[in-house]
């Protein structure tokens, strides 16, 4: 039996528990009920106090009830009151039964004896006395003699030393009924009195046991607690060398899922057993950590490969991670390479934030998503002064019905912002300018269908027709060139071309649409370009169109041709209007109008030098300007040279 409890601690230590519980019980048990026992001993003696105090009390107030009735029967001679001591004289005998049959000491026999004493004594002479008195008050026969009758209190032992009674009356009067009630209540009153002495050593009693109760039961459980220490001991001090081994490696473990581990050698108990688990938990621990740490560099991965920009924030720590998006939003560089894990943002928020055009707003909306757990609006923001729209909206990170974070996604729609101002301002153009156009077209035809013209007016309105209808048939041509270069679709085809020709035959046009301005051609005829001729015209028949256009009062229109290295430049200038520095950095937008009320009043779609960008672009070349107001402006197009003899002998 030793050596099979000795195998294993668990059955040392609860076989040592065992006897603890068992020597706790016992002797608990035994307490209990010796202090059950005494309290219900004297729970018993007080009851029967408390209820010889009632029976007493209940009997003094029968006697007092008595002898006022009789007290009133002496002054008034009622029959009725009479009665009533009658009943009050049987209820006395029935309670002074009450106290002989229940007597059980000395005491209570005692007070039996003298109750019964006193009740003998009342009714075989006082209450006599007293009828006699009343009839002889009636009949008128009352004399001094009669008044001098003795009390309740003279009739008992005067000897002070007797043991007859215990009452010690004290009484002269004679007829007086309120001497008999102060005899009776000293009757009783001592005899309470020693009840409640009773009681209170009986209370003192009960309060002694219940405090031996407890000092037994506490020294009984702290020597089995001592018996408990002295019996673990051996056992602790031999499981503590292993214990704190155990603690050592969790400590390390804890630091360093791949830490090395001190080596344990398990024991054949229950500790062994332990450490056996410890070693294969940190086994499975160190293979987890591999796999999570692979989860993560996945997600990291994952959210790098978004070009949306995510920005975590830690709630209880506000630290801040970002994916390498947000770094591209910002055109900042990457802090690392490597892409296993989110990059800290801390030490570059403050340049994030510079950039910002209104960095109070943004702070007030992320303050909000984090304190607040304000989630259902977005927030649009613009940066690098209105250069770029960003759109945010945050969503919260939960874990078990915890918030633990914010994210917050932001997307750069600076191009779907353009987009949908071009779409605006196409819409608002393509009305005004087809609106305009129709409405004269509609009048005309109008005025030719219903009325009867002279030659003269029908030639000059079918005229105009033509020429709005022609400005419809631009409008339309404008919106199709747009089209196709979106789409695509714009792609030149690529032929020599002699520059000089094909600006000369442009120019000639030009010259004859116009009194009031004055061309001025400077180019080299060996100049060659390869590109798309009609396209080509486009390009310079556009810009002369709008020299002449925004030129109202005339003036000098020059071409002038110059070349530097393998690039031609195409100089086209005009004394007009001119730009200012806003509009000349937006000229070429799409559908964008200079400001100026001049130019409103002049007209226009906007989209004829996006156009000229568009197929320049295409040609490998550029497109700019420089312009001041009311000084004329200037358009530059570079395009590339190619010799014409090699084209020629290359085809």
């Amino acid at each position: 039996m030793k050596r099979w409890i000795e195998q294993r601690i668990s059955r040392q230590v609860i076989t040592i528990l065992y006897i603890l519980i068992a020597l706790v019980t016992f002797t608990s048990v035994g307490t209990y009920f010796y202090t059950q026992q005494s309290i219900k001993q004297t729970t018993v003696q007080l009851e029967r106090i408390s209820e010889q105090r009632a029976h007493a009390t209940d009997l003094f107030e029968t006697w007092q009830s008595m002898q006022y009735e009789l007290r009133g029967h002496v002054l008034l001679g009622e029959s009725a009151l009479l009665e009533e001591v009658r009943t009050a004289q049987t209820n006395i005998n029935e309670q002074t039964i009450w106290f002989e049959t229940q007597a059980k000491n000395e005491e209570e026999v005692q007070f039996a004896e003298d109750a019964r004493l006193l009740f003998s004594i009342y009714t075989t002479r006082v209450m006599p006395a007293l009828e006699q008195y009343v009839i002889a008050k009636q009949a008128g026969e009352v004399d001094e003699s009669f008044l001098q009758m003795r009390t309740v209190g003279q009739f008992m032992p005067k000897n002070e030393t007797s043991t007859q009674t215990r009452f010690k009356l004290n009484s002269s009067s004679a007829a007086d009924m309120s001497a008999s009630i102060v005899d009776m209540e000293s009757v009783f009153t001592d005899y309470r009195q020693n009840l409640d002495f009773q009681e209170s050593e009986l209370r003192d009693a009960l309060s002694k046991q219940l405090v031996k109760a407890q000092w037994m039961w506490l020294l009984i459980l702290l020597g089995a607690l001592f018996l408990l220490f002295v019996g673990l001991q051996p056992y602790i001090l031999r499981l503590t060398n292993q214990l704190q081994t155990l603690m050592v490696n969790s400590e390390r473990l804890s630091n360093n899922p791949n830490a090395t581990l001190i080596p344990i050698k398990p024991l054949k108990n229950e500790v062994g057993q332990l450490s056996k688990a410890f070693n294969e938990m940190a086994t499975s621990l160190q293979n987890q950590q591999s796999q999570v740490d692979l989860e993560r560099e996945k997600t990291a991965r994952i959210l790098h490969t978004m070009r949306d920009s995510i920005v975590y924030t830690e709630l209880s720590t506000n630290e801040r991670f970002a994916n390498s998006a947000l770094f591209d939003l910002y055109e900042h560089p990457i802090p690392s390479q490597g892409r296993g894990s989110l990059y800290p943002i801390a030490m570059h928020c403050p340049m994030f934030m510079n950039q910002l055009d209104n960095p109070e707003e943004l702070n007030r909306f992320t303050k909000r998503a984090k304190e607040e757990g304000v989630f259902e609006e977005t927030y649009t923001y613009s940066m690098l002064d209105g250069q770029k729209t960003i759109r945010m909206y945050a969503e919260p990170i939960d874990l078990n019905n915890e918030r633990v974070g914010v994210i917050f996604v932001s997307r750069d729609i600076t191009q779907e912002t353009e987009i949908n101002r071009l779409k605006t301002e196409l819409v608002a153009t393509v009305s005004h300018e087809l609106r305009t156009p129709l409405t004269s077209i509609l009048g005309f035809s109008e005025l030719l269908k219903n009325r009867k013209l002279k030659e003269e007016k029908r030639t000059r309105y079918l005229e105009m027709i033509t020429s709005e209808t022609k400005r419809l048939e631009r409008l339309v041509s404008d919106l199709l060139d747009v089209q196709k270069m979106e789409a695509g679709m714009g792609t030149p085809e690529f032929q020599v071309e002699s520059l000089f020709e094909l600006l000369s035959d442009i120019l000639e046009i030009h010259a004859g649409s116009t009194e009031h301005h004055f061309f001025h051609f400077n180019c080299d005829e060996s100049l060659f370009v390869a590109g798309d001729p009609a396209q080509l015209r486009q390009v310079f028949s556009n810009i002369l169109n709008n020299s002449i256009k925004y030129s109202p009062n005339g003036g000098n229109v020059t071409v002038d041709v110059t070349c530097e290295h393998d690039t031609i430049q195409i100089a086209i200038t005009d004394e007009g209007l001119g730009l200012s520095d806003e509009d000349a950095d937006r000229i070429f937008d799409k559908f964008y109008r200079s400001s100026s009320e001049e130019s409103k009043r002049i007209g226009g779609t906007g989209l004829g030098l996006s156009i000229c960008k568009e197929i320049v672009q295409l040609h490998g070349g550029t497109i700019a300007v420089r312009s001041q107001i009311g000084k004329g402006t200037t358009m530059i197009v570079e395009l590339p040279m190619v010799n014409h003899i090699n084209e020629k002998s290359s085809s």
